[in-house]
């Protein structure tokens, strides 16, 4: 029987291809799973417009132009450009009339997907020019390739290749965010103090002081760009060298927490448990030889 649902509109290449999933109850609950993936290249203008879909969408123009509506604002996209989105955020794609494009796609959900995209969507606009726009390219063909087929194996690769796309999103606008020149090398500055002195009384007053950098500036700005705030990369800092003293020393729990700049036994044992889901004495009776 011939398959109507993978065929495209004339306006569509010959070669276009799309593959729609219906992922199994073990891929819902644990892995990155596919809706949908595919690649066309399109002969005249099309336009698509959905809202209040359950999945995220990353788009690569591989060729041609075009306009992404979304959440309001309008971005427009040429051939290297690259579109990361909550679909349940209202949203179209319109292929420019004259410079009509060509797009492979993924549809996607499942795992840590909303975490993924609340941490993309802090740091970037939707619509960017990735620096690794190949590599997701071929992730992307991958995946394509791949979601010929409808099996656990096919899932379980489908996951490693959207884990893959994702990780390499997030480093590129990390890097792009490396790249922005002066303030963040003062942040850069600001990161480095905190890892020379995080052992030491912390103050977000004097720290702000110290590099004259209003606090709410520095604090914002600082959580922007590394995702977390001076204060806690300090206390996430300790906890990892309390972590270390308690595998490798035999040190009191009372010297540790003044070593690791806690100063405080009950405040060191409450960061802990908050941090690691146990307490300190316990995480050293299961790491212990």
């Amino acid at each position: 029987m011939e398959n109507f649902f993978d065929k495209f509109p004339a306006s569509y290449s010959e070669n276009s291809r799309r593959m729609i999933q219906t992922p199994s109850s073990l891929a819902r609950s644990a892995f990155f799973y596919v809706q949908e993936t595919g690649y066309f290249k399109l002969k005249e203008s099309h336009r698509a417009f959905r809202k209040n879909l359950e999945s995220y969408l990353v788009v690569l123009v591989l060729s041609g132009s075009g306009t992404l509506m979304y959440d309001g604002e309008f971005y427009e996209l040429q051939a290297g450009s690259c579109f990361f989105i909550d679909c349940m955020v209202p949203y179209y794609h319109q292929s420019s009339s004259t410079d009509p494009w060509e797009l492979i796609w993924v549809h996607f959900n499942g795992a840590t997907s909303k975490e993924y995209y609340g941490y993309f969507s802090q740091a970037s606009e939707p619509a960017f020019m990735p620096h690794a726009f190949q590599e997701l390219k071929e992730k992307l063909d991958s995946l394509l390739d791949v979601n010929t087929r409808s099996d656990l194996s096919a899932e379980i690769t489908s996951s490693r290749l959207i884990m893959d796309i994702l990780s390499i999103l997030l480093q590129d606008v990390n890097n792009s965010r490396e790249e922005q020149g002066a303030a963040r090398q003062k942040l850069l500055e600001v990161r480095q103090y905190l890892d020379e002195h995080y052992t030491e009384k912390f103050s977000l007053d004097e720290l702000s002081k110290h590099f004259f950098i209003s606090k709410y500036h520095l604090s914002r700005e600082f959580k922007n760009h590394f995702g977390i705030t001076p204060n806690l990369y300090v206390i996430s800092k300790r906890i990892t060298m309390v972590k270390k003293l308690l595998r490798f020393s035999t040190l009191p729990l009372e010297e540790i927490a003044l070593k690791c700049g806690f100063y405080d036994t009950s405040y060191m044992n409450k960061q802990f448990k908050k941090s690691e889901g146990i307490s300190a004495s316990d995480f050293r009776k299961k790491w212990i030889n």
